[in-house]
C-alpha cells in the first residue's frame, strides 16, 4: 500500500513540475495522495474515524488543486493545502 502511494505521488509530482509546469500544485497534490491513504489505513486498521481524517484532508489537497489551476496566490494555496491538512492532522492526534 505504501509502495503504491510513493509512486503515485512521485509520479503525480514529476508531471506537475515538469510537463504540467504546476509547481504550485505540488503541495496539494501531496495533500490529496496522503489524505487517500488514510482510507486505505482505516480499512487495514479498523478505524472508521480515520475516513474522516482522509475525507478532509483530501478535500483539501482537491481544492488546492483546483485553486492552483485558476492561479490562486502561493499563500492562499499553502494554507488550504498545506495549513489545514497539518491542523487537520494534528487535531487528530490531540483527539
Amino acid at each position: 500500500m505504501v509502495v503504491i502511494e510513493v509512486v503515485v505521488g512521485l509520479t503525480g509530482i514529476i508531471l506537475i513540475n515538469g510537463p504540467l509546469r504546476a509547481p504550485l500544485a505540488t503541495v496539494p497534490w501531496i495533500a490529496l495522495v496522503v489524505g487517500l491513504h488514510f482510507f486505505g489505513l482505516a480499512a487495514v486498521w479498523r478505524l472508521p474515524a480515520l475516513r474522516w481524517l482522509g475525507a478532509a484532508m483530501s478535500a483539501c489537497g482537491a481544492a488546492g488543486l483546483a485553486l492552483a489551476a485558476c492561479g490562486s496566490s502561493s499563500a492562499t494555496i499553502a494554507v488550504v493545502a498545506g495549513i489545514a491538512p497539518g491542523a487537520l492532522l494534528l487535531g487528530s492526534a490531540i483527539v
